[in-house]
């Protein structure tokens, strides 16, 4: 089993380094960040001990590069490995910011980042978002939807809701080919003078509908405190880049998975995401 310092000795004899753990970061529920100095730079490392995640690091390395290229500001990768006990790693550039509260300046700022996703993959990707998220709808995907719908309480009736809004889109085609974060939210932003530094937490990075970020920014902005009427800018911003169908099935998948995510960790975290989950279903009038 690794430790963070084990992952720390092997990168460090894989590049040649001499880095050592200055601290850990806040955040980061599904892996873990840490500061790295070697005296003269600095780096962010990420690891998780999941040997399963290891494809979809090494694909979200090529994708990070990819976004970069066109200006979306997420930090280069310097450098990504698999530990001999299977662990996939990644060292990041460490870029200045903190998660900011958004006022309407930093949501368009934000929605301006997210015109650079379009049509970035124009090859067939192997992990869509888009199929990912019908999948999830209609089709019964890694269960989520059966375990969500056996929940108590206010998620089930808004499962239920998603469901009635996204059954006359059972079968359309969604866009396949933009870059799509995956998990785009208040908490995976750095801000700093009123500028968007920082785009984290990348690895779950594919293809898709760039729709899926942006109804993923609605709900964040909704239950993590934004300023009014940003959520109502993302929306709109998801409809233009996507259609209805495609909001209303990354929406409906977005929330499930979400809320599966917080059931046995948060009654506190549920409610927001709930909370976000209701607002984006007023938005569309659903």
């Amino acid at each position: 089993m690794d430790t963070t310092e084990s992952v720390v000795a092997e990168l460090n004899v894989a590049l040649g380094t001499d880095f050592r753990v200055v601290r850990q970061l806040t955040g980061g529920l599904q892996s873990t960040a840490y500061v790295l100095t070697d005296g003269t730079s600095d780096g962010v490392l990420k690891w998780t001990d999941n040997p399963a995640w290891a494809p979809r690091v090494r694909q979200a390395a090529e994708l990070v590069r990819r976004a970069r290229a066109v200006g979306y500001p997420t930090p280069a990768w310097l450098a990504v490995g698999t530990t001999a006990a299977g662990s996939p790693y990644q060292l990041q550039e460490l870029v200045p910011g903190s998660p900011p509260t958004l006022d309407e300046a930093l949501a368009r700022q934000l929605i301006e980042i997210c015109e650079l996703q379009r049509d970035l993959l124009p090859e067939e990707r192997d992990a869509s978002w888009s199929a990912w998220s019908s999948g999830v709808v209609f089709d019964g995907w890694d269960g989520v939807w059966e375990r969500v719908q056996a929940y108590d309480g206010e998620v089930v009736e808004l499962l239920e809701r998603y469901g009635e809004l996204c059954a006359p889109y059972r079968g359309e085609d969604l866009p396949q080919h933009d870059f799509v974060h995956g998990d785009l939210n208040m908490g995976n932003l750095l801000v700093a003078d009123g500028q968007i530094t920082g785009i984290v937490d990348i690895e779950a990075a594919g293809g898709g509908s760039r729709a899926y970020d942006l109804v993923s920014l609605t709900a964040s902005a909704a239950r993590d405190g934004a300023a009014d009427g940003v959520d109502e800018l993302f929306l709109e911003a998801a409809l233009r880049a996507s259609g209805r169908a495609a909001v209303a099935v990354c929406a409906a998948a977005a929330f499930a998975s979400v809320a599966e995510f917080v059931h046995e960790r948060s009654t506190y975290g549920q409610e927001l995401v709930n909370h976000g989950g209701r607002r984006v279903l007023e938005l569309l009038h659903a």
